[in-house]
């Protein structure tokens, strides 16, 4: 039991401060006794107990005994003599050891009350554990004469009650106090001043049915239940835990008070177990409801992470791409301005240096361009519109089909298109979409036979000037049971990729006022709609 000389001293402070507390929690609520025994309306010491031993271990139960056997002895002068009150002690030491070694049991390391089933739990292995040791304890007094049969059950009854009420009202505020978290929580809750409002209204509800309505005030013992339901939206467990113990209180007070009447308190107390019940249950209830929309929370953030580091990967594929011309010119006139510089030893031909380093320029200029243009979308959506003919989107059509043919396996195809009426986009950004659903094409045709490797790209011109582009492929398509869902943040039907292009593009070509659709069937189809304008 004990481990060191340190250790010793810290186990008899706390047994020495256990046995304080536990003879005037007994002295306290040794009200209404029956027979001068220890069998009261509301005996809280059992929570204590309970509470020591789930945190400490059960080896603590023989100074329990000796607690238990001494308090009978200061507070009631032992009413069975020496040999009853031994042997009661004994039972009431084993049991609450016993419901403390199944709870810690069945807490494991966590003794919080956070969810319904742990305080389910909490409810019932008391419930069942105290029933069984008010058999045996006043199966002892009837032993010894102390009851008669005829009012075994009675007794046997009131103990139950008083040490169950005792329980469920004590044990979880002390949980929440020992508790780092939940003490927590407790000290940020009560610097709330509607917190503390509500306690007022409780103590207040508590007082007007003791002092206003005489010595039976369970008949508007109804009226707490308001002010606990509004306690325990607010404060969760840690809120109804304390407001039960208000109300325990109102109670103890009332009855030493002398104006409630044994079978008005036992009643009464019978109430303080569905009020206490009605709050904890609410307020784990709520409890599980505040985690549950701070865990959706957190995965909303986590899924807008996500969300933002894989549009940053479409970027930089996309900037990848639109930037490769640009530096591809880069290069080819920097060659072209050492191959003069090398013919031209002795002089140099400003003018001609001079005219590449211009082009130079501008190439750098719309490769920044490109680069900004792309931030913007993926930061802030902005769109940058400008007039761009049909020919010049078929013109990119058929260089990113190039890019992705070449090996020559795809019959590639690329029908005409048209000068005017052009069309109002944002270039860059209707040229992601492109590449994205041409890649897309490419892809889903990769595992066909070479023969049956087709795709095609044709635009139609709508009655507003607008056209309509349509890319389809010889590949598997897209299955009806899928269609609605394509388009949606990380679905996927592909090995590989995020699921994030489709639903970018789309969400670019309707900022456009436009749409993107997919047909169902046994290959490929998509539909770009790009409204037109007018000039007005």
């Amino acid at each position: 039991m004990f481990n060191s000389p340190r250790m010793l001293d810290i186990q008899l402070r706390d047994a020495l401060l256990f046995s304080i507390c536990y003879v005037i929690l007994d002295w306290a609520s040794y009200i209404h006794p029956l027979d001068s025994f220890n069998i009261t309306p509301w005996n809280p010491p059992p929570a204590l107990s309970i509470i020591w031993m789930m945190l400490d271990g059960v080896c603590y139960t023989p100074i329990l005994f000796l607690t238990i056997f001494f308090a009978d002895i200061i507070i009631r002068q032992a009413p069975g003599g020496i040999l009853v009150t031994a042997l009661t002690s004994i039972v009431l030491a084993t049991g609450y050891a016993a419901i403390a070694a199944a709870l810690r049991r069945l807490f494991r390391s966590d003794m919080r009350l956070h969810d319904i089933r742990r305080l389910w739990i909490f409810v019932l292995v008391p419930t069942f554990g105290i029933a069984l040791i008010s058999i045996l304890y006043i199966g002892i007094l009837w032993f010894y004469d102390f009851f008669p049969s005829e009012h075994l059950l009675e007794a046997m009854f009131q103990f139950w009650l008083g040490d169950v009420v005792g329980i469920l009202v004590v044990t979880p505020p002390l949980l929440v106090v020992v508790e780092k978290s939940e003490r927590s929580r407790l000290i940020e809750l009560f610097k709330n001043p509607e917190v503390i409002t509500q306690f007022i209204v409780m103590a207040a509800t508590v007082l007007l049915v003791f002092e206003w309505f005489g010595s039976d005030p369970s008949k508007f013992f109804y009226l707490p239940f308001l002010p606990l339901i509004w306690v325990a939206l607010r404060g969760g467990l840690p809120g109804t835990a304390m407001a039960s113990v208000v109300i325990q209180i109102g109670v103890v007070l009332g009855a030493h008070g002398g104006a409630i009447q044994m079978v008005a308190l036992i009643e009464l107390q019978a109430l303080v177990i569905a009020l206490t019940l009605t709050g904890l249950f609410l307020g784990v209830i709520v409890d599980e409801w505040q985690r549950a929309i701070e865990e959706r929370e957190q995965a909303v953030r986590g899924l807008d992470q996500s969300l933002r580091l894989a549009a940053a990967g479409e970027m930089a594929g996309a900037i990848a791409h639109e930037i490769n011309q640009p530096l591809a010119a880069l290069t080819n006139y920097s060659k072209v301005c050492q191959i003069i510089l090398q013919r031209h030893e002795n002089t140099i031909p400003t003018a001609e240096i001079q005219t590449i380093m211009d082009k130079i320029a501008n190439e750098s200029k719309r490769a920044a361009e490109v680069v900004g243009r792309l931030r913007d979308l993926f930061r802030t959506g902005t769109t940058h519109l400008e007039p761009v003919t049909v020919n010049t989107l078929m013109e990119k059509i058929r260089g990113l089909g190039a890019k992705f043919n070449t090996d020559n396996v795809v019959d590639f195809q690329v029908g005409p298109g048209w000068d005017t009426p052009p069309l109002l986009v944002d270039r860059i950004q209707i040229e992601l979409i492109l590449r994205n659903l041409i890649h897309n094409a490419f892809d889903a045709v990769s595992t066909l036979p070479t023969k049956k490797r087709k795709v095609a790209v044709t635009v139609n011109k709508l009655e507003n000037g607008g056209a309509i582009f349509y890319i389809q492929d010889s590949g598997p398509g897209v299955p009806i049971n899928i269609q609605d869902q394509i388009f949606k943040p990380f679905f996927s039907n592909k090995t590989t990729g995020m699921g994030l292009g489709l639903a970018i593009s789309k969400d670019i070509i309707e900022a456009h006022g436009g749409s993107l659709t997919v047909t169902a069937g046994k290959n490929g189809k998509f539909s770009l709609m790009i409204p037109g304008y007018s000039n007005d």
